[in-house]
């Protein structure tokens, strides 16, 4: 992070706002709504910003900045339009162990002013670290959207009956369970239409109910889609948010990981081609004791967990333990790849129907039915084949597939490095080897490759 968000206690907070001009006055207001203590120094007075000060009572000086305006204060705002007294400002102020937020500069600034969005209590601020303050109000308005006007009501309502909730459930994980029901369940619309008492019924039946069961176990087995943050459903980041393990894998990209609660156990159980990993055995047992034991799991998949993610094998798993699970698809790497590339994978003209296999050495010699594969008006898509590309294109040619049959080869779709090299059958390999490409990688073979967006791209 390029900055550290905190929210502060307004009355702990002891300001002085240097400069009198408008900057300094929406500056003022900010403060001022928030209940921080302020005072100001300028050597004139903007009408607004002399209105705030004599609303109210504000101590005020006008006169120049001094050393000693730093003297009992935490905090400085240096707002005034002489650039080389902001610059002064700001090295006293980092002399004396003093928060500044120089307006306008960033390079000049220990303290930032967020994009707030007020459902008092409930505080969202959004900052881009001053990069961008245009960017950030355009995502408070974006996030002031789906934010209901009663959500602060709710918040109070919740802190109101915490201390209740706290005495009864005793564990924490539980305690975390029974909010989050509440949440998904009637109680916040009937606290927004003031239905206080109908509310409070819900909650204490719910109670009720818990106090009477025992905490279960759900293990989520999720798709991550192909790595970009963006393309996980809202379900699965919905599994993510409450889960109390996560169990992970290789092809699970970093900007995936950050989505998971933060106080989550984070598992890696990944296999890398030639490295020893966790034996699936393992991870099933791992899966069910978690489970036992009453946790939320979350089983985190690149792509789709139930294509060549081995998520049958973990089913079969749970079924036989008896133990409580969902399914949460994912934007596999044959959709995730294709799209990329702007390859369809089914076109009227060209293909009817879409394969897909995966490419592993010990498959190669018995396995796969390559006959079934070379069929005119289908697509193949190939998964995990990078490294057997070679193999992969000369089983194709030997049982009958055209050398001029075009091929693509997706890299790592969706990441910022993503990579589409294209070909035929008979130079893809070559095509692959000069443009250093990586895994995870896609290869698409079928005649749908020449009508994607850019068939002539090989880099």
């Amino acid at each position: 992070m390029h900055s550290l968000p905190l929210f502060l206690d307004p009355s702990s907070v002891r300001c002085v706002v240097v400069g009198g001009g408008e900057v300094a006055t929406r500056k003022l207001r900010t403060l001022l709504d928030a209940g921080v203590n302020c005072r100001v120094v300028a050597r004139v007075l903007h009408h607004e910003l002399a209105q705030l000060v004599e609303e109210h009572s504000l101590d005020c000086e006008r006169r120049p900045f001094r050393a000693d305006d730093l003297e009992h204060v935490n905090l400085v705002i240096a707002a005034t339009d002489d650039k080389e007294a902001n610059l002064e400002i700001h090295r006293l102020a980092i002399e004396a162990g003093v928060w500044i937020n120089a307006v306008d500069d960033l390079d000049h600034s220990s303290a930032i002013f967020p994009s707030i969005i007020n459902r008092d209590p409930v505080t969202v601020a959004i900052s881009t670290a001053g990069h961008s303050p245009t960017l950030a109000r355009r995502l408070r308005a974006r996030v002031e959207t789906i934010l209901s006007s009663g959500l602060g009501r709710l918040a109070l309502y919740m802190g109101e009956r915490r201390s209740g909730v706290g005495k009864a459930l005793s564990d924490p994980r539980s305690r975390r369970d029974f909010w989050d029901s509440v949440l998904d369940g009637p109680i916040p619309d009937l606290v927004e239409a003031g239905r206080i008492r109908e509310a409070d019924e819900v909650l204490e039946d719910s109670m009720r109910g818990i106090r009477g069961s025992s905490r279960r176990g759900l293990v989520s087995l999720v798709g991550a889609g192909p790595g970009d943050p963006d393309l996980l459903t809202l379900k699965a980041l919905e599994c993510l948010q409450r889960a109390d393990v996560v169990y992970y894998d290789n092809l699970i990209s970093d900007q995936v990981l950050d989505r998971i609660r933060r106080d989550a156990k984070r598992v890696y159980v990944g296999k890398r081609r030639g490295v020893e990993g966790t034996i699936q055995q393992v991870i099933n047992e791992m899966l069910v004791h978690d489970a036992l034991a009453g946790l939320r799991v979350v089983r985190l998949k690149g792509g789709d967990p139930l294509i060549f993610g081995r998520g049958g094998e973990e089913l079969e798993a749970l079924k036989s333990a008896d133990i409580e699970f969902e399914v949460v698809p994912g934007i596999t790497a044959a959709s995730g790849s294709a799209a990329i590339a702007g390859v369809p994978l089914t076109h009227r003209d060209v293909a009817h129907s879409v394969r897909f296999i995966t490419a592993q050495v010990s498959a190669m010699s018995s396995d796969i039915d390559w006959e079934a594969l070379v069929g005119e008006r289908q697509t193949l898509v190939v998964y995990m084949g990078l490294s057997e590309l070679a193999v992969v294109t000369q089983k194709l040619f030997e049982h009958g597939m055209d050398e001029l049959t075009p091929v693509a080869v997706v890299s790592r779709a969706s990441y910022h490095d993503q990579k589409v090299v294209t070909g035929t059958l008979s130079n893809i390999v070559g095509r692959v080897e000069s443009n250093d490409v990586s895994g995870p990688a896609t290869i698409i073979v079928g005649r749908v490759v020449a009508l994607s967006r850019s068939p002539s791209k090989d880099s």
